[in-house]
């Protein structure tokens, strides 16, 4: 498969605020099934899917060929039948309400059908990525179609939640509401209604997620030489608190998830 620079495509289209990575996931041999595993990440996301047939499980919904998705908070799987090509732009939390206008609440733990949408003054992109195989033109079509929804955009009303998912960030989760709250000189129930509203949910939940990426990454990896040490470093209370957190988020215990990557 050709390599694509999906930063430099973020980049030339001016996508940085909006889209955070670009993903290409593949399969042209193999079984007849192929099951994807996920985890909550804190990113909405949206797909271009070419597939005999995908479904989202344990929804067992099936999937569009263009479809959004929110903010993954319990353990999902993508089974995918016959081979596939799954085109993912990983978006920024307020990006779906902001770009797409979709109620960000409704889309946790679910995705939405883009593949039908008609807007005034695009064009659904369907059309033209069907009419090409080659995946780096299908990628640049997606992020064409992205820029100029953002382009119609404003960014005002979302500068302060943007400000605030990116402390979250930087903190790799380990701040508190009204630590956040105060950095930002709102109130803690103004900056809930905002992440429940753009975001889909709490900020508090936002935080968790985030610190349970960051020690995910680490377990993952194997980068560490006892659990304690993931504990600590990510500012969970106690070990036991920490299991909870990635059983929540997993489903399974933490070294059940060592070299997974």
């Amino acid at each position: 498969m050709t390599l694509i620079d999906t930063a430099k495509i973020i980049a030339d289209n001016d996508l940085e605020l909006f889209v955070k990575e670009i993903f290409i996931l593949a399969h042209e041999d193999g079984p007849k099934n192929s099951t994807l595993r996920f985890f909550a990440d804190g990113y909405p996301g949206m797909v271009y899917l070419q597939s005999e047939k995908g479904l989202l499980l344990p929804r067992k919904k099936e999937l569009t060929e263009f479809f959004l998705y929110g903010q993954m908070i319990a353990p999902f799987d993508l089974l995918m039948t016959g081979p596939y090509l799954m085109i993912v732009f990983q978006l920024y939390p307020f990006a779906s309400k902001l770009l797409f206008d979709v109620d960000p609440r409704k889309l946790n733990d679910d995705c939405h059908d883009l593949s039908e949408i008609k807007w005034a003054t695009i064009e659904n992109p369907l059309k033209s990525l069907a009419a090409h195989s080659e995946i780096i033109v299908q990628t640049e079509i997606i992020a064409k179609f992205v820029s100029k929804l953002a382009r119609e955009k404003g960014m005002d009303e979302y500068r302060e939640i943007q400000r605030a998912i990116q402390i979250v960030m930087d903190h790799k989760g380990i701040i508190a509401v009204n630590e956040l709250a105060k950095r930002l000189n709102a109130t803690e129930r103004t900056l809930r209604r905002k992440f429940n509203h753009y975001v889909g949910i709490s900020p508090k939940k936002f935080a968790k997620i985030i610190q349970f990426q960051t020690s995910l990454e680490q377990i993952a990896t194997g980068d560490f030489s006892r659990l304690t040490d993931i504990v600590y470093e990510n500012g969970y209370a106690d070990q036991s608190h920490f299991i909870r957190n990635i059983k929540k988020f997993t489903g399974k215990r933490p070294l059940q998830l060592k070299n997974l990557r």
